[in-house]
């Protein structure tokens, strides 16, 4: 199965260098080399997705809304009680639901990576909730809108900073836009999947 891209980048990114895994498009890095940068902005729509409901979402450990984990290959965060969002980020392509309380996502929603030093500045130019609350301490998810849009957003609260945000694919260009708009004062860089696995998977992450 061939999958078509859901984000158009921009041209000042650079040239893409891509490649196919099982089917998706995936841009590897530009040319020239990104280099280090401030706020990190990566397509990451390939990677799996899904809702969990029920009996499914009880076993993922979530109790309430807003309570997320983070295993160091997926997310799960609490919607609602019997209601999650799981979002695999370094596992297999391929999506192996546990049972029938899972809803696969993967084609349905885009899911992009924003990371880096300064990426909190950009998150919260994006929504108006407060992401990074100090009573609260783990992984952190949200339920939130961006300029209209309904968002599913992550803080990893990692060592170092990084955040995923999905959308319905129909508003995937949008959302890519206005992070690139948000983060124009912090000097943003669009990425391909090296530089972000590069820093999900680096020290200290």
């Amino acid at each position: 199965m061939t999958h078509a891209r859901a984000i158009a980048l921009p041209g000042w990114a650079g040239k893409p260098v891509e490649t196919q895994l099982e089917g998706w498009p995936v841009v590897e890095r530009f040319e020239p080399p990104e280099g280090d940068c401030a706020v990190g902005l990566t397509d990451l729509s390939h990677r799996p997705k899904a809702i969990v409901q029920g009996a499914g979402a009880q076993r993922l450990g979530l109790a309430r809304p807003g309570q997320a984990v983070w295993n160091g290959q997926s997310l799960a965060g609490c919607l609602k009680p019997g209601h999650a969002v799981v979002l695999d980020l370094t596992g297999p392509l391929e999506m192996k639901p546990a049972d029938s309380s899972w809803t696969d996502m993967t084609d349905g929603w885009v899911l992009l990576g924003l990371w880096g030093p300064l990426s909190l500045d950009v998150v919260q130019g994006l929504v108006t909730v407060d992401v990074e609350p100090r009573e609260r301490g783990g992984a952190l998810f949200f339920a939130t809108s961006c300029h209209g849009v309904p968002v599913q957003l992550f803080n990893l609260r990692a060592q170092k900073p990084g955040f995923v945000i999905s959308c319905a694919r129909s508003h995937g260009q949008n959302l890519f836009e206005a992070c690139i708009r948000a983060g124009r004062q912090s000097g943003l860089k669009v990425t391909g999947l090296k530089a972000y696995s590069d820093w999900l998977c680096g020290p200290a992450a």
